[in-house]
């Protein structure tokens, strides 16, 4: 009888204890991120090391993925901690204009006389990388652009830009002051360019009309650090990329990305006549899309959080993808995070909504469920950083 009473007393401690704290114990290290043999591992650590060693060194970091890459709750967590270890460089890709149903946890637009185009809804159109076009509808359109946290810093802003005739001056770009920023355009109305401008922020876009936005790269003119963007789309498999344009990789290899992230599987599972061979082929030609445009950046997979259908089951092939996710980790040798082994495995998206991190709908999770999926997957990276040293 007492060696009962001192156990159920010492449950009872654990018990308060973990309850008193659920989110900071879900941010303990994990061993839930597997390295099938990247090559380019020991490259990344370094650069990330010599930062730390006040090196004038900048890490980029892309995130590629479906609605939870689109929410930036996760990333955004991600830049977050990120950032106050290594230093801030800036946000790096966002969308032209707001994309109703999704969110920046970095910047806010103000966008007037403009139309998106989403490849989520509407095919054979060059789409840039990203897959949204924002384009003018009137003349003297316009788009501010205000990071959450705004100082006196200049920024460096790209702009992927098309338009339909060959106009000399088809848009300006104004700093906070309302200075007009110098740009070298070369008018062509065949192929998306890049304008750069040096600027304060916020920045204000003001366009003739019929010109046409992609996205928006944005970072701080010689700050070290980590820039990390969130590539995302709502409701899309990793197949989207297939419908980007043909020369959309040009602008991936021009972020010299130092990680890529590919963060797709929900809608998949949830796909009854998915061809699972059509998706691990399509999965191996992205990979290696992104290794030859990028042959020094490392690549991670991050497998479906834990989701659930009627609250009784998963979704039909939610454990299919997660395998082929695995098997094509170690045959493309790739990182892998398993999202749904961090979160505590089958069905712990139930106590994720009892905890107020999970949505109803048992496949998204609150605002503060990613801040918390980050930081569990921040800790895991920084855990295999430190034993790889």
């Amino acid at each position: 009888m007492i060696k009962f009473y001192k156990y159920s007393l010492l449950l009872l401690i654990i018990t308060m204890m973990a309850g008193c704290n659920v989110a900071e114990s879900r941010i303990t290290p994990h061993n839930n991120l597997t390295d099938f043999g990247d090559p380019n591992v020991k490259q990344l650590i370094t650069r990330l090391n010599a930062i730390e060693q006040y090196s004038n060194q900048v890490v980029t970091i892309t995130q590629f993925g479906d609605s939870h890459t689109a929410a930036d709750f996760f990333t955004g967590e991600f830049r977050q901690l990120m950032q106050k270890r290594y230093g801030n460089a800036g946000i790096g890709w966002i969308t032209p204009i707001f994309v109703r149903g999704q969110y920046s946890t970095a910047v806010r637009w103000k966008n007037i006389n403009w139309d998106l185009i989403s490849s989520r809804t509407k095919n054979s159109i060059d789409y840039p990388m990203g897959g949204f076009i924002a384009k003018s509808t009137k003349v003297n359109a316009s788009i501010q652009i205000t990071p959450n946290v705004v100082d006196n810093r200049l920024w460096q802003a790209k702009l992927i830009v098309k338009t339909a005739s060959n106009s000399t001056n088809p848009l300006a770009i104004f700093d906070a002051n309302g200075n007009q920023a110098n740009i070298d355009y070369h008018p062509n109305s065949s192929s998306w360019q890049q304008l750069s401008a040096t600027v304060k922020m916020p920045l204000t876009i003001r366009s003739a009309k019929d010109v046409e936005l992609g996205d928006i790269w944005l970072t701080r003119v010689n700050q070290p650090g980590v820039v990390v963007s969130a590539i995302g789309t709502n409701g899309v498999k990793q197949s989207i990329w297939q419908k980007w344009g043909d020369d959309w990789s040009k602008e991936l290899a021009a972020t010299q990305s130092d990680l890529v992230i590919l963060e797709y599987g929900t809608n998949e599972s949830f796909d009854k006549t998915l061809n699972l061979d059509e998706y691990r082929q399509n999965l191996v030609n992205n990979i290696r899309l992104v290794r030859s445009v990028l042959p020094k950046a490392v690549i991670l997979l991050i497998t479906p959080p834990d989701t659930m259908v009627n609250r009784e089951d998963i979704p039909p092939t939610f454990k299919a993808i997660k395998e082929i996710q695995k098997q094509v980790a170690k045959s493309e040798m790739t990182l892998l995070w398993d999202w749904q082994k961090a979160m505590g495995g089958n069905f712990a998206i139930k106590q994720w909504l009892l905890e107020g991190l999970a949505r109803t709908d048992l496949i998204h999770q609150t605002p503060q469920g990613y801040k918390e999926s980050a930081k569990m997957f921040y800790s895991d990276l920084m855990d295999f950083i430190e034993k790889y040293r």
